[in-house]
């Protein structure tokens, strides 16, 4: 069965924001090195990596303080 791109998407958030949840968010010098050498691995652009990483800590911070 092959799964639609959009549901596979929402799938990785959904696990991402568990995990981040689960385990924390790390912010400390380190953290654009490891975008970068993220974006290098997976060849998705730095730029788009960091606006993600962005979008997706300040929802977890919302929820957090909800």
């Amino acid at each position: 069965m092959m799964m639609d791109p959009k549901r596979k998407g929402e799938i990785a958030l959904a696990i991402l924001k568990h995990r981040m949840g689960n385990e924390g968010i790390q912010l400390n010098p380190n953290s654009r090195r490891r975008l970068g050498n993220i974006a290098r691995a997976t060849g998705i652009p730095l730029e788009e990596l960091k606006a993600f990483a962005r979008e997706v800590t300040t929802e977890m911070i919302k929820e957090c303080l909800r």
